[in-house]
């Protein structure tokens, strides 16, 4: 229950970031990058009378309505969830502070900004296995139908709100709109790399009584797996056992400074993996 929890509390923190990015910094300067945020704002242009929020919420029910008659139940209770937590979010933020202007003159500034809030909180939304809906879904759709990938298939979604910013607000905001894009995207897979990277680490402990030391601490202490080799040392001819385990960051430091302690001779390697999946990990 706890993990259930905090699970939806940090989606609830990814949707209020969005939330953040898109009210305080694109939303006033009229930047569309993309998604249902950025068909929104386009809207909101054309129907400054209707609150941001709703025009969110009535395109997320579209969306899903779409979604669920094309893909089936494909997406789930995170995903709606979410979605409705942004639309909520962004109700209460336009009643707290209306008629928001501009925080910069320099739009590349507010652009950049606003990247970084909405890539946090996407990236925290996409680690818990959820999504904000909007494009994603059309993005689906055009996937199932064609041979392209998501990737591709999200682009093209994204790139056809640009479209129309471009009509709305001129070239200039629909190429600061395009960079927008872009620059979400890698900054998004960025994110998720650093939070998902996990440390792969070879020991070659000194000698065997090192080596069930530092076995028993990995196994009981950090509470992780390992997996074990017997090698020979290709100078020396000896025996040798090698220790091989996958553990976080800070779990990591722990079993650095217990070698350390116990057996200075050890050789250990480390290598930055990504992403793990399986038992222990990520499902």
């Amino acid at each position: 229950m706890n993990k259930i929890i905090r699970e939806y509390m940090g989606m609830f923190i990814g949707a209020l970031l969005i939330s953040i990015g898109l009210y305080f910094f694109w939303l006033p300067s009229q930047l569309a990058a993309g998604g249902v945020s950025g068909l929104s704002v386009v809207i909101k242009a054309i129907v400054p009378a209707v609150p941001i929020g709703l025009i969110i919420l009535v395109l997320d029910i579209i969306m899903f309505a779409i979604g669920f008659m094309i893909l089936g139940k494909s997406f789930g209770l995170r995903s709606i969830v979410c979605s409705l937590e942004i639309s909520l979010l962004m109700l209460i933020l336009e009643m707290t502070f209306p008629n928001l202007k501009p925080l910069s003159q320099d739009t590349l500034v507010v652009l950049l900004f606003g990247a970084l809030f909405i890539a946090l909180g996407q990236s925290i939304v996409f680690n818990l296995e959820a999504s904000s809906g909007g494009t994603d879904i059309i993005a689906k759709i055009i996937a199932k139908y064609s041979s392209l990938n998501i990737g591709a298939a999200l682009v093209i979604a994204d790139m056809s709100v640009v479209l129309l910013a471009i009509g709305i607000f001129g070239l200039e905001k629909g190429l600061y709109a395009v960079f927008g894009v872009i620059a979400t995207s890698m900054l998004i897979d960025y994110i998720i790399s650093g939070i998902n990277i996990q440390k792969f680490v070879t020991i070659i402990p000194s000698n065997g009584e090192h080596s069930q030391y530092i076995n028993h601490y990995i196994l009981h202490t950090l509470d992780r797996g390992a997996t074990i080799y017997h090698a020979e040392g290709a100078y020396s001819k000896e025996q040798k056992t090698v220790i091989t385990t996958v553990m976080d960051r800070k779990q990591f430091i722990e079993l650095k400074r217990h070698i350390s302690e116990i057996d200075g001779a050890a050789f250990v390697t480390v290598q930055n993996l990504h992403e793990v999946v399986g038992e222990g990990f990520r499902k």
